[in-house]
């Protein structure tokens, strides 16, 4: 009778301890690497997060960056260029992601040394040929070996190893962030990519709840420096944690989508299960009936007896299936297949929809009940 019940809120719960653990896992890995609730970055080019539908990604400059600093709610701005390309160790030679930062970096990002030091002013000012790996090309290219002091090529310069990143691991996604050297920003204009425009900005705001108006500020300072008309689209496009939160999430909405329906189907044969049940009954206990209403009980009575047993039963499913539910998360975390994370929020669902479904079709044999003639009932 409770089997419908039970599978359709056993697969509410599972969606919504999936969904709490994929938010909560998304939300540490975006802090872990640096990207604070007070921040954002905006990327040269047209286009939606790191998508870009514009070839005009030389829009952005130094000056931008410097306007935006002198905005009242940004503490910090991170000029930075990017180019991936090889780097080459003797022998030993991999592909990485170069960026060219100033020292704010580390300082906007939260990102630790494993060793050694980062990039100072003295390196910018200087355009000192010198560099900090990542975990990744550090292991590429030097093995077991201490990097530390150490030479590496980039095109037809050397650059010496003044500093190691800690490492942060592969996402789920594939994305490396430890994948990534880093130069002084000037040392990358003059002898790199021997240009001046930007590929994106770091911007950290004073305070999280200041983002949105700090955006759009940013934005109207760079559709003035860059002069766009009114109608013109903008050149550039912004990236935050909660648009990285949705792109990622967005993949597991089939996921949900299908626990939904299965959800949904399996409450209501659950509900017409309770329903039929309650009519077979009403068919044995009609004697019960009459002799109830013969004694003084009134047709409101006889419903609310049935809507009881009907919501009952119906909660008695949505026990068992949260029961299941917390199962098949606890085993989905235990062996690491998908994120979950329990809430009150299933015992809270699991009640509402347990009483709306024993109540919606428990309606229909109560009614039955409580309108049988109490002389033919007590006959038969």
């Amino acid at each position: 009778m409770t089997l419908g019940v039970m599978i359709g809120i056993a697969s509410l719960t599972v969606i919504v301890a999936i969904g709490d653990g994929i938010k909560i896992k998304v939300l540490n890995r975006i802090t872990n690497m640096g990207f604070g609730p007070e921040s954002f970055s905006v990327i040269a080019g047209a286009g939606r997060m790191f998508f870009t539908r514009s070839k005009n990604t030389t829009s952005m400059s130094l000056e931008d960056a410097d306007d935006l600093l002198a905005l009242p709610t940004v503490r910090l701005v991170v000029p930075r260029q990017r180019k991936r390309m090889q780097i080459i160790n003797k022998k030993e030679f991999t592909s990485t992601r170069v960026y060219g930062v100033t020292p704010d970096w580390q300082l906007a990002r939260g990102w630790k040394m494993k060793d050694g030091e980062f990039l100072s002013d003295t390196d910018l000012e200087r355009r000192k040929r010198v560099i900090v790996l990542g975990a990744t090309p550090a292991r590429k290219l030097f093995k077991s070996k201490d990097p530390m002091g150490k030479m590496v090529r980039l095109q037809n310069n050397y650059y010496q190893v003044i500093g190691l990143l800690e490492e942060k691991g592969m996402t789920e996604s594939g994305y490396d962030p430890d994948d990534r050297s880093l130069i002084p920003l000037t040392t990358s204009m003059s002898r790199l990519t021997h240009q001046k425009y930007l590929h994106s900005i770091k911007v950290v705001a004073l305070d999280s709840s200041q983002v949105p108006e700090t955006m759009e500020a940013v934005r109207q300072v760079l559709r003035r420096n860059h002069s766009l008309s009114a109608f013109a689209d903008d050149d550039f496009r912004f990236i935050t944690p909660e648009g990285i939160m949705q792109w990622v999430t967005e993949s597991e909405q089939a996921l949900n989508r299908m626990l939904i329906l299965i959800s949904t189907v399996s409450l209501l044969v659950g509900g017409i299960v309770i329903m039929n049940i309650l009519l077979v009954s009403i068919r044995e206990r009609v004697r019960e009936i009459g002799i109830r209403r013969c004694f003084g009980a009134r047709r409101s009575d006889i419903t609310v007896q049935f809507l009881f047993e009907s919501v009952l039963v119906s909660l008695l499913g949505g026990l068992m299936g949260v029961g299941l539910g917390l199962a098949t998360s606890f085993g989905l975390k235990r062996f690491d297949i998908l994120p979950t994370h329990i809430t009150v929020e299933p015992f809270v669902l699991a009640f509402l929809f347990c009483s709306l479904i024993g109540l919606i079709f428990g309606i229909h044999p109560a009614r039955k009940a409580a309108f049988l003639n109490p002389e033919e009932s007590i006959r038969s």
